[in-house]
């Protein structure tokens, strides 16, 4: 039988790739390193990033809770009003009803079609 080789433009000799296959080892390791260190930043990041947002957190309910409490004094306040009550329901009208009515000049009120009001003066 003869013997068969092959013609490649690559030196294809044991030592020449046990040379490449160690830089390749050294280039996986140098990558394992970079990848580790930048993990370790993110994995910094994230917890950097979470207590940040739990101080937000903290700082948005401490802002908040006074209005809430405000709101709910308001809201017990206006539980406990009457429901007939109006906010200007304690106030009297100025205008005398006609009994009260006391000038001695005016003994009746009469309206015209255009709403004055004529005065008679008293017999």
């Amino acid at each position: 039988m003869k013997d068969k080789t092959f013609t490649t433009n690559y030196d294809v000799s044991i030592d020449n790739i046990t040379e490449k296959l160690n830089k390749l080892c050294i280039f996986v390791e140098k990558f394992k390193e970079k990848t580790s260190s930048h993990q370790k930043l993110l994995l910094d990041h994230v917890e950097k990033s979470d207590e940040a947002r739990m101080h937000l957190k903290d700082d948005i309910q401490s802002r908040i809770w006074p209005i809430t409490e405000k709101m709910d004094k308001i809201n017990e306040a206006k539980s406990n009003m009457s429901k007939s009550s109006t906010p200007f329901s304690n106030i009297r009208s100025p205008v005398k009803p006609k009994v009260e009515l006391t000038n001695p000049l005016i003994t009746d009120l009469s309206y015209k079609d255009n709403n004055q009001v004529l005065m008679k003066e008293a017999p």
